[in-house]
């Protein structure tokens, strides 16, 4: 059965059928979402929290420097949009046979 046959068939059904089949569709999804946010923290948790604060930290530098780069990088990006991608050009490359 395909899935839009599944959905005609659900149609078909009465009110507090479909509210049961809505609410463990999004039970599913959410309880998928969860566990992939909890995995993500204890991946972080391995390392202690104030490493991985004090590394983004130095890795943020000042917030004026990373409004510049940000300013930077979007003009980057619409000047490659208005005007194409940089250009790369190929330069040739001669195989020879050798010794085995």
């Amino acid at each position: 059965m395909n899935l839009e046959a599944h959905i005609d068939n659900l149609r078909s059904k009465p009110d507090h059928i479909k509210h049961r089949y809505a609410f463990w569709s999004a039970f599913g999804i959410t309880a998928v979402i969860f566990l992939f946010w909890l995995s993500s923290l204890t991946s972080l948790g391995k390392s202690s929290q104030q490493d991985v604060v004090a590394r983004s930290v130095d890795n943020a530098g000042t917030p004026v420097h990373s409004m510049v780069a940000s300013v930077g990088t979007f003009f980057g990006d619409i000047k490659e949009m208005l005007f194409g991608a940089k250009k790369v050009t190929y330069s040739s490359v001669t195989a020879t046979a050798g010794n085995r």
